[in-house]
């Protein structure tokens, strides 16, 4: 994995176990490795393609600064869990370094070093085309899929003729779920998937219209989300009988977050 390195941050916070060490202000010093995959930023040469490092800064800044701990441990984990939200970070390597502890004797720092990664979240995704050459888009958006960052394919369901849903005027459109392990977050998943319809042509003109490839996040592990432009489970998700089918043909147990069959549902549906 490729790293992105922040080495020898200084700041002064209030740190430690006696009373006299979170009354005033002591140094420290934080190493920060983060892990990502940055190739796409080499390619585009585009900042959302990769960390800001000067958040990342902020967010070591505001976790030694603004907040306080008796423990180094557990400095060290609130800055892993701040670092980890960030864009496309996927591991970090942390070290927090106490560098004049309430101790005698002849040392140059104490510290506490920790590795953190995010979690591995199985995540479902439906595609659909209904203009040009429907296979052709489907395979080109498989490919994209598989060239995800920090994620792998697990599975591509068959491919379904369907007939269109929402506005009938249109040709049959072609339909396939895969299901892929990524430790992207939910919204950096989603905005991969707008950047590949982007890339393919897609142009959102009306609502249910044809589309030379759609892209819908169905669901992300467990995680219920409710945003203005992304909801997860998808909402139509249990509607659909062209989602359903090619769904539980690759995860024929699959449940949604609040416990239900998607096999039931589909078998209600029909």
């Amino acid at each position: 994995m490729d790293e992105v390195i922040l080495k020898g941050l200084r700041f002064e916070g209030r740190h430690g176990v006696s009373d006299a060490e979170r009354a005033a202000p002591q140094p420290f010093e934080v190493d920060l490795i983060l892990g990502l995959d940055l190739r796409p930023a080499g390619i585009t040469d585009s900042l959302d393609k990769t960390v800001d490092y000067s958040l990342a800064y902020q967010e070591v800044r505001h976790a030694v600064e603004e907040e306080s701990f008796k423990l180094l441990e557990a400095l060290a984990e609130r800055i892993a869990e701040r670092v980890l939200r960030l864009n496309r970070v996927i591991r970090a390597d942390i070290v927090v370094k106490k560098l004049r502890p309430p101790i005698v004797g002849d040392y140059e720092y104490f510290a506490v070093r920790l590795k953190r990664e995010r979690a591995e979240h199985r995540a479902y995704i439906a595609l659909g085309t209904n203009l040009g050459n429907r296979e052709g888009n489907l395979t080109a958006a498989c490919r994209r899929l598989e060239e995800l960052p920090s994620s792998r394919v697990v599975k591509f369901s068959s491919r379904y003729h369907t007939l269109p849903w929402g506005m009938r005027e249109q040709p049959e459109f072609l339909n396939q779920v895969a299901a892929i392990d990524t430790r992207l977050s939910a919204r950096e998943l989603f905005q991969e998937l707008m950047e590949i319809e982007r890339d393919m042509g897609r142009r959102r003109v009306e609502k249910w219209g044809p589309r030379i490839i759609d892209l819908d996040l169905l669901l992300y592990g467990d995680q219920q989300i409710d945003e203005p432009d992304l909801t997860v489970p998808h909402p139509g998700l249990t509607k659909r009988a062209f989602v359903l089918t090619p769904l539980l043909e690759i995860a024929p147990d699959l449940k949604l977050p609040d416990g239900r069959y998607l096999r039931e549902i589909l078998a209600n549906l029909s």
